[in-house]
């Protein structure tokens, strides 16, 4: 750990500024309030830059060469064009995220959470116009809260190996407009939390009360960057709740889990207002059942979304890794928590394909490789963990 919890400390103040943004905008805010805010946010990374520069050399070597990647390209591809980016392009001429009430291009998922357009649109107010290159960086921006934090629990050596991790399991999404890797990276990172501070033995960190609201505060991100975060971390408390019943903990940690449970309030407040609006989403609708009805009882859409799904190499690579570390390990607690979180959202995701309104094998080609990049990191990083948990116990 760094002295005084510089890493965690960093990761919370920018975390709370990208959430902070999404506040103003939601109240209305001046447009000074919202560049003084993101103006903070980045003296945060400078300062973040400047102090110890020799501590965490590593992101702050690579991740000025993300910067240069994501601002050497325009937004092209057509999910950031007609969601992410559309969205941030409204909110940035009418000043509020609630401009999509009217449901104008239904068709951009006018229901999905605007934490990140919103912060890309406060970029481009700070730059004063709005343009194709410079708002996807707000995206990568996002990034830096875990992967600062992370610091704090894996150093030198384990920390790269982290870092090659998510290169491999983000890749090009780092740096592409897509809020996928922003879903796949708070969501381990939120697990993570979650794990450490109520499954693992440390006494240390659970006596810190910072913590609690780094985890807080990652937890709400997680639920505002996409409908996909909601159900991740449902799964996640989920998961916990159960360990807590059979290892007869319930009680003990209710409280904690209870206000950490606080952090689903944004979302549903979100989701109220989009049903208030009639603003619905395309895959949860009449048809759900039906379509469910239809394909359940053919064996061959179940091998389709097991290829697409669990075939895919960078899952299965991470699959292996987790078992092996698990194989050296017998972290039976981690391993009992990972597999819970794997199993309930696969089992969504096939209950998910299975219902959808579009061509069936057009929505698997088109979203699977992106939904299971959650998971691939997930095991990963665990697998990771798990190593370096051993290697200390030894």
């Amino acid at each position: 750990m760094t002295k005084e919890n510089f890493h965690e400390k960093i990761a919370l103040i920018l975390s709370f500024l990208i959430l902070n943004n999404y506040i103003f905008l939601s109240l209305n805010f001046s447009l000074l309030a919202i560049k003084i805010n993101f103006l903070i946010f980045l003296g945060t990374i400078i300062f973040f830059y400047v102090k110890n520069f020799s501590e965490n050399p590593y992101l702050k070597i690579f991740f000025p060469f993300l910067v240069f990647i994501c601002l050497g390209t325009a937004i092209s591809e057509w999910d950031p064009r007609t969601t992410w980016f559309f969205h941030a392009k409204r909110i940035f001429y009418d000043q509020s995220i609630f401009s999509i009430a009217d449901n104008y291009a239904s068709h951009s998922h006018n229901d999905y959470p605007t934490l990140a357009p919103a912060f890309a649109s406060s970029l481009a107010v700070l730059l004063g116009y709005w343009n194709e290159v410079f708002p996807k960086l707000s995206f990568l921006l996002m990034f830096l809260p875990p992967l600062i934090l992370i610091y704090s629990f894996l150093k030198g050596t384990q920390y790269l190996i982290f870092l090659s991790i998510v290169f491999f399991t983000i890749g090009k999404y780092l740096f592409n407009g897509w809020a996928d890797g922003l879903v796949a990276i708070y969501f381990g990172t939120s697990a993570f939390l979650i794990y450490f501070l109520f499954i693992e033995n440390n006494t240390l960190y659970k006596k810190k009360i910072f913590i609690y609201f780094v985890a807080f505060c990652f937890f709400t991100t997680l639920t505002l960057i996409k409908n996909e975060g909601l159900v991740l971390l449902l799964i996640t408390f989920l998961a916990i709740f159960l360990m807590k019943i059979y290892y007869s903990e319930f009680k003990k940690d209710f409280l904690k889990l209870f206000i950490l449970s606080l952090s689903f309030l944004p979302i549903i407040l979100w989701k109220i207002f989009c049903f208030s609006k009639g603003i619905g989403h395309e895959v949860v609708n009449a048809n759900l059942l039906y379509n469910l009805q239809t394909r359940f009882d053919d064996f061959n859409n179940y091998k389709l979304i097991f290829y697409f799904l669990l075939l895919n190499e960078k899952f299965l690579y991470c699959l292996t890794f987790f078992l092996i570390s698990f194989i050296i390990s017998r972290n039976k607690k981690l391993f009992t928590f990972i597999s819970i979180v794997t199993l309930l959202y696969l089992s969504i995701l096939f209950f998910i394909y299975l219902s959808s309104p579009f061509d069936f094998y057009f929505h698997l080609n088109s979203s699977a490789a992106r939904v299971i990049k959650s998971l691939s990191f997930l095991l990963a990083f665990f697998g990771l963990y798990n190593l370096v948990q051993k290697y200390y116990r030894q």
